[in-house]
């Protein structure tokens, strides 16, 4: 069984006009009282000047009934129900003609709460005044109406107050209870998304506009059956209503179900009320877990396809490698005249096929071993040496080519200090040959490379400084990124992959140590590596 509760916006015709009831009900007491002198033979006309005069505050409270929440409205109410007790006090006698005083907080109390204080003020300050003139005789001598006229006005008068105050009791009442009503409505309206109360009985009581929209304005009844969709589903929120009943706190739970032969994802939000009833509020996040799925997929998709492009790469330069070697082979049997002396052109071109081949088989290993990195597939093989003897042997590798560059090469070592370190030998040569070739590379002649390496705290400090071209903040933030090079790398006769800070920074990370860089245009450049000694 389904139902559908939505309570209705804006408020009743006793809410937006309180004024109505009473001044009519007044109205309607007065004519009685007219028509009961009639019945018992009395002279209308003598009393109806004075039931003329009664009527009047009345007769504006119907006049002005639309326009009550105008503050100089409620005065002029208040101001000529007073006025009417203030003239009947005077004609008639203070007692009990002074009880007409109070129908002006009587009226108050259709308006904002603060009007029945200022109604009791106004009310009680003209009943003071007219008691204190009295006893002190201040007061002009009252009118001869005749004694059946006084008599049928005093009766009709407090007849006719009881009518006015129980009619303005019930107008106030309403009044409260349209504006809690209007105010519940509106807050639903106000959250986004579907709410539902639900009372003790987990009875549905009512729900907002987006709820009704949600469920196509069929809601179940029930709170257990407010998720029906699966079984897993249902005792799943069963749990949840059960953990807010105990805990007094609010509970969240997700669900989907097919709508349309789509699928719809929900959230849904169990808050336990201090009346015993429950708050459930649903959210619709289909929109949004489709977009989550499909940037899971995108990004699969983006994962898989980077490490196809990884493997190609990798793959690629593999195959490369054979035949390179074959040509870096025989071009070195050429170069050294393994078999004869070669005229001097060949033998230039040999020596050129030899240093192109090498240099193309450097790059080559860079891109495979950047493309391992990024696959996840290089395996360090840790080992324990001495990083000095590395430090050294690199120095000598490259000083051939620092000799043909006319740039020196100094190194400081502590040599009361032991560079003991635990990792692999390999990759520790490569990260200080591909730093000692691009200092080598963007060197000046006559200029020096220092390079440095000491333990501190646990970690090998080595660094490679220059006094080479440099490079700005914007080349900074650039550099280390795969296939990355400065303006003078783009520059040079001898350009290169991109890959050497890069494949640095790899390692180094790969290791668990850091790598800094530090440059200025003009002066030079120092990259710091820092490596652990000890394997953790």
């Amino acid at each position: 069984m389904t139902v559908t509760v939505h309570q209705s916006e804006g408020g009743s015709f006793l809410e937006k006009r309180p004024v109505f009831l009473p001044s009519l009900v007044w109205l309607l007491a007065l004519a009685a009282a007219l028509g009961a002198i009639a019945l018992r033979g009395f002279t209308v006309m003598d009393v109806l000047p004075v039931a003329a005069i009664a009527s009047i505050p009345a007769v504006l409270g119907l006049i002005f009934a639309r326009h009550t929440e105008r503050e100089w409205v409620q005065i002029v109410l208040m101001l000529s129900w007073a006025a009417l007790g203030l003239l009947a006090s005077l004609t008639m006698g203070f007692m009990p003609m002074a009880l007409l005083f109070i129908a002006v907080p009587a009226l108050a109390s259709l308006f904002e709460r603060e009007k029945v204080l200022e109604g009791t003020l106004i009310a009680g300050l003209i009943a003071g005044l007219v008691w204190f003139a009295g006893r002190q005789g201040s007061l002009p001598a009252a009118p001869s109406l005749g004694a059946g006229v006084e008599a049928w006005a005093r009766l009709a008068g407090l007849a006719a107050l009881l009518a006015f105050g129980l009619a303005a009791l019930f107008s106030a009442s309403v009044r409260r209870k349209t504006r809690r009503s209007t105010s519940r409505t509106l807050w639903r309206e106000g959250v986004n998304g579907g709410l539902f109360e639900f009372d003790a009985k987990e009875q549905l009581i009512g729900t907002n506009k987006q709820g009704v929209a949600q469920y196509s304005g069929n809601i179940p009844e029930r709170l257990v059956d407010f998720v029906a969709h699966s079984e897993e589903e249902t005792l799943t929120f069963k749990e949840a209503i059960d953990t807010a009943r105990g805990t007094k706190t609010a509970q969240t739970v997700s669900v989907s179900h097919a709508e349309s032969g789509k699928i719809a994802n929900y959230t849904l939000r169990i808050t336990p009320l201090d009346s015993q009833g429950f708050l459930v509020h649903t959210q619709d996040r289909t929109e949004d877990e489709t977009q989550i799925r499909q940037l899971r997929e995108q990004g699969e998709t983006a994962l898989r396809d980077s490490t196809d492009k990884t493997l190609f790469f990798a793959g690629v330069s593999h195959e490369l490698r054979t035949p390179l070697n074959a040509i870096i082979g025989f071009s070195d049997m050429m170069r050294s005249r393994l078999f004869g002396p070669l005229p001097g052109k060949y033998a230039e071109y040999a020596d050129l096929i030899h240093e192109s081949g090498q240099h193309m088989l450097d790059l080559i290993g860079d891109v495979l071993d950047l493309s391992k990195i990024d696959a996840g597939r290089y395996e360090l093989n840790y080992d324990t040496f001495d990083a000095a003897d590395v430090i050294r042997s690199s120095v000598k590798m490259i000083r051939p080519a620092a000799d043909a560059a006319e740039v020196g090469i100094d190194i400081n070592l502590d040599l009361d200090q032991a560079l003991l370190i635990q990792a692999d030998r390999r990759a520790v040569r490569q990260i200080l040959l591909n730093l000692l070739s691009n200092s080598v590379k963007f060197s000046d002649k006559g200029t020096q490379i220092e390079v440095d390496a000491q333990a501190i705290d646990g970690d090998l400090e080595l660094s490679v400084s220059d006094e080479g071209v440099g490079m700005s903040e914007d080349e900074l933030a650039r550099i280390g990124a795969p296939y990355v090079q400065g303006e003078a790398g783009q520059m040079s006769d001898q350009r290169g992959s991109g890959l050497g800070l890069s494949l640095v920074r790899s390692l180094t990370e790969l290791h668990g140590g850091e790598m800094k860089l530090r440059s200025i245009k003009g002066e030079g450049t120092r990259v710091k590596i820092s490596l652990p000694l000890q394997v953790e």
